[in-house]
């Protein structure tokens, strides 16, 4: 019995003195991660009432070691002192130490997470990896803007641009090319210019388009523009913007709306008669026509304004705008509707108007993530905005006003490029003559802070 219990006494011995040696193994084996950098940042601030700060997104640069917000916080926003969030590659004990340098006066000083720190100062962090040696330096800039970036600045860039006496007109842009066709006389005429310039004008010399054409029909897809002749229920069409054919359709088509956002494969939205019934169509070159469901009866069909909304953001903020215009019936149209295609259906959904807003001659144009619209109010051009995609609208501040030397007008063709900024061409005046002047304008916010 005793040698017995001798025997197991010293396998657990020997077992513990095993299991001690391993923990001391593992002890001794800790290799401490030497990975310094920041994988996650932000601020606050209990000043911070809006909570701006919460909500601003900072990109982390690992390579040049930068921390920024990209969108600048707004105006004159002011803080002092913010609580700083800094995440490494692991939650526990990620950082053996973090260095924090402001400026104005210059000091550095070893930083603990209660702290909050004069952000207006901050300019640089040093962090020293878990192994106590590796370190990694970011240069930190907080964003703000230094002027209204809502501030809309507009310059005259030419005057008197188009040679002769003008009935009507209508801008497009083309291959790059801002082209302005206008009637004059028994002609249909037009001059071009590079889309990035709007000063030298050059005459296009036009072949095929009728005089008959209805300008406010001139649309642009991505690889022709198309016309239509009321009078004959013709489309015409050009790959150049100079010579035109006309397209032999398989119904007679009433109204060219334009390109469908949420469209592929670049299908254009068109009015057409089928069997005696006005009736929405997609086509991509007029040749062959996909019907839909029936055009209502409070739909322009004519000389309406019309806004393509695309937002890039999200699949689903894709509509098409409409306002002003003659619908079928020949009485005007006084509501702006939000056209969505979905399974092969158009839906239409009224916007809420203001109820001392005219639509007439009024012109949409969608700028800043926002459709706009270019109205007349109290004897003066004025802007209005909406904020969720046509649904309701607000007037635009006195920082979007219009500088005094812009005349009154309607019906102009408005213009928003790659570069952000809005072109005004032409326009009928308060006394009933075409404008022919070429306006250009940007918001502050997309020239720098």
């Amino acid at each position: 019995m005793i040698s017995k219990y001798f025997l197991w006494t010293s396998v657990l011995v020997v077992n513990l003195l095993l299991f001690s040696s391993c923990l001391n193994s593992t002890t001794e084996e800790v290799e401490y991660s030497p990975d310094a950098q920041i994988y996650a940042f932000s601020l606050s601030s209990k000043a911070d009432t809006s909570s701006l700060l919460s909500a601003t997104r900072f990109t982390i640069d690992q390579i040049n070691g930068k921390i920024f917000n990209k969108e600048p916080l707004p105006y004159q926003f002011l803080v002092d002192s913010v609580v700083l969030t800094i995440n490494g590659a692991s939650t526990y004990s990620p950082y053996s130490q973090i260095m924090l340098k402001l400026v104005e006066p210059d000091s550095s000083y070893a930083w603990i997470q209660s702290d909050s720190v004069a952000v207006n100062r901050l300019q640089q962090i040093t962090t020293t990896a878990p192994d106590g040696k590796t370190t990694k330096t970011y240069q930190f800039e907080m964003n703000i803007y230094q002027q209204d970036p809502y501030i809309l600045t507009w310059e005259n860039k030419k005057t008197n641009y188009l040679p002769t006496t003008v009935a009507s007109q209508k801008t497009i842009t083309f291959n790059n090319r801002f082209i302005t066709y206008f009637t004059s006389g028994t002609e249909i005429k037009a001059m071009s210019t590079p889309a990035t310039d709007g000063v030298n004008w050059t005459t296009a010399n036009l072949t095929g388009l009728p005089f008959t054409i209805l300008l406010s029909s001139l649309t642009a897809s991505r690889d022709a523009v198309y016309a239509l002749d009321t009078t004959t229920s013709t489309i015409y069409k050009t790959v150049d913007g100079i010579n035109w054919k006309p397209v032999v359709t398989p119904y007679r088509v009433r109204a060219i709306y334009g390109e469908l956002p949420a469209a592929a494969d670049g299908n254009i939205l068109i009015a057409v008669d089928y069997n005696g019934t006005l009736t929405f169509a997609a086509t991509n070159n007029f040749t062959v026509m996909t019907l839909m469901n029936q055009v209502p009866d409070n739909i322009p069909v004519k000389d309406f304004s019309v806004a393509m909304v695309d937002v890039p953001t999200s699949y689903s903020l894709k509509s098409m705008i409409l306002s002003g215009g003659m619908k079928a019936n020949n009485t005007r149209n006084e509501n702006i509707w939000i056209l969505q295609e979905k399974d092969g259906i158009i839906t239409l959904i009224p916007s809420r108007l203001p109820a001392t807003l005219s639509l007439v001659d009024n012109t949409l144009f969608f700028y800043d993530n926002k459709p706009y619209l270019l109205t007349v109010s109290a004897g003066k051009n004025s802007l209005m905005y909406s904020d969720n995609y046509g649904l309701d609208w607000i007037a635009a501040g006195d920082n979007q006003a219009f500088p005094a030397d812009f005349r009154q007008r309607t019906a102009a063709s408005v213009i928003t490029d790659a570069d952000n900024y809005i072109w005004i061409f032409g326009g009928i005046s308060a006394t009933q003559t075409q404008l022919v002047e070429v306006w250009k304008g940007r918001l502050n916010k997309f020239s720098g802070m």
